[in-house]
């Protein structure tokens, strides 16, 4: 049984960000998790959403607390390029395509103002009736009475699995283990964690971190689990040329409230290369159709064939018309899951029910947490590591022992939707 001071479960995109923390600090970290599956369709383990190629990635929130997570990350992208050699991320921009009200739009440029000023963060604003950003993304559209702001690079997208990599290459430069075994079983003693995996192996940790996104609950991870709901969200994959994605290669990231009502709260990002060679634009958003899984098996059942075809028509819609001249190859559904808290943030906090106060846990995205994961790592890292926390962020909104029915002001819909299906079950 080998032992190690700090050992983080799951090796996704917190994870592997608070093992690259923590192996700055420490000489014994190892971070443990799964290696992607090769056949999705057949795999019977846990699944991740940073499966992908594209995430988008911003400064600019209205949020203040995201505002912070965000900015922190994105502004530490160059370093763990460099460090590692593996590069993620695309500083392309972003637009954003919104048909606020005379009232909303005024609240926020005043807030793009403010923002601009305080944190040298650019950007353009083109109200409704003013197409001069078709200059700039001729290849977009949007309905005419829409607004669009433009926020410059370092806004953009990553690569999710590149920039996991690029944590991984980093930590193990700095003398962590990364080991890629499924985590079956984890136990608090007096004496340490014990920690077991499917592949019939032992380790033994002083402190553990448990990051294991939407199969947080599953697997004997946590003495007692967190007030967590799992919404699925569908994604599609739209196929173009290499011609075409040379052309598009300035595209910056899509955010789109589109009016429609079977799908909302579109993002898009520019094609970008795949593994099986091919260059795809991809495109989620909220659905109809969403599912609110509660079992492991419901959860595995998503992910290996679950019904994201039937949102496929209004999304293929909605991508063509936002880039009506494009002629896709072939369009695909895809599948993946977003992890809900009932503050709207992440939980990074101690575990419940842990009495030996060895255990530790980082998860719930809300849907925006891959462009911060680093910060995200930072943060459960160092309250690991020591109970530090950043200066500039509160610590209420991250705890485990938050409750349904108090959330975060001007949550997303499908927030909103998280909120409603927690009151209905009582929770």
């Amino acid at each position: 049984m080998k032992h190690y001071k700090y050992m983080v479960v799951g090796n996704g995109l917190m994870g592997s960000a608070a093992a690259r923390y923590l192996s700055e600090w420490s000489d014994s970290v190892a971070v443990v998790g799964p290696a992607e599956p090769a056949d999705q369709s057949q795999h019977e383990g846990v699944f991740s959403s940073h499966y992908d190629q594209g995430r988008l990635t911003r400064e600019l929130s209205q949020d203040p607390i995201w505002a912070v997570i965000s900015r922190r990350a994105v502004r530490n992208y160059g370093l763990l390029e460099e460090k590692s050699g593996v590069k993620f991320h695309g500083g392309v921009g972003r637009v954003h395509a919104n048909n606020p009200s005379a009232e909303e739009r005024r609240d926020l440029l005043n807030w793009l103002e403010q923002a601009s000023q305080e944190y040298g963060i650019g950007y353009q604003y083109f109200e409704k009736g003013d197409r001069s950003w078709k200059k700039l993304f001729p290849y977009l559209d949007f309905p005419a009475d829409y607004d669009l702001f433009f926020e410059p690079g370092p806004a953009g997208y990553i690569n999710p699995r590149q920039m996991l990599r690029a944590q991984n290459v980093i930590a193990r430069q700095q003398g962590a283990d990364v080991i890629n075994e499924l985590v079956v079983g984890i136990c608090s003693t007096a004496d340490g964690v014990e920690i077991v995996t499917a592949e019939g192996s032992q380790f033994m940790a002083e402190k553990v971190l448990v990051s294991c996104g939407a199969f947080t609950n599953f697997n004997n991870l946590l003495p007692q689990p967190l007030p967590l709901l799992l919404k699925t969200e569908s994604m599609v994959w739209g196929e173009v040329d290499e011609a075409t994605a040379v052309n598009l290669q300035t595209m910056p990231g899509v955010g789109y409230n589109i009016a429609d009502p079977d799908i909302d709260d579109i993002y898009m990002a520019p094609p970008v290369l795949y593994p099986d060679g091919t260059y795809k634009v991809k495109m989620g958003c909220n659905t109809a159709g969403e599912l609110w899984p509660e079992t492991l098996a419901e959860v595995q059942a998503w992910f290996q064939n679950g019904a994201s075809e039937q949102d496929m028509p209004a999304m293929a819609r909605a991508m063509q018309s936002v880039l009506p001249d494009v002629a896709f190859k072939r369009i695909t559904s895809h599948r993946c899951i977003v992890t809900y808290t009932p503050s709207g943030y992440p939980t990074i906090d101690q575990a419940p029910g842990d009495e030996n106060g060895r255990l530790f846990v980082a998860t719930g995205g809300n849907g925006s947490s891959a462009q911060g994961a680093d910060t995200l790592g930072l943060l459960a890292a160092g309250f690991m590591f020591d109970g530090r926390w950043l200066d500039d962020l509160p610590r209420e909104p991250f705890l485990a022992t938050n409750k349904w029915g108090k959330g975060k002001e001007n949550p997303s819909k499908a927030q909103v939707r998280a909120a409603q299906l927690a009151a209905q079950q009582g929770e």
